[in-house]
């Protein structure tokens, strides 16, 4: 009977240790309070969070997938995919809050808009499109 009530009172947390819904996706800090966030497990796609004190990592920033993506001081870049391929640029500002995060991304744009874009805003010193900040690290 011990045995049982043991196991009664601990079973819950042995359930609770083990697996949570959506503990498989990843996430990645990127700079300050921005993040990308997994889509799906190993899908090499994600979505641009902002973590202020209010919400957490609550909605994306915007609705298309990031399928690469590179930072800096200045600026994060990104190529996402929603109908077609498209550019973003979310500038730095030092903000804590979401929306002025989200008024400070800078797309969709064309290739060419974004080149010149980053071009204005960095100068020489360009972020690259880092591969390993869209690809799930493997434990």
């Amino acid at each position: 009977m011990k045995l049982y009530k043991a196991l009664t009172l601990f079973m819950p947390l042995l359930l609770l240790s083990g697996c949570f819904w959506g503990d498989e996706y990843e996430t990645k800090h990127l700079i300050g309070h921005y993040y990308l966030d997994e889509t799906e497990p190993d899908s090499g796609a994600w979505y641009l969070h902002f973590d202020d004190e209010e919400f957490g990592l609550a909605d994306a920033l915007f609705n298309c997938q990031v399928v690469e993506a590179g930072f800096n001081e200045k600026c994060i870049i990104m190529r996402a995919v929603c109908t077609t391929p498209q550019f973003y640029i979310a500038r730095m500002s030092g903000t804590a809050d979401r929306e002025v995060a989200r008024r400070n991304i800078l797309g969709p744009l064309t290739e060419m808009e974004f080149n010149k874009a980053l071009h204005q805003l960095c100068g020489n010193r360009v972020p690259r499109f880092d591969s390993n900040l869209t690809k799930a690290s493997k434990w």
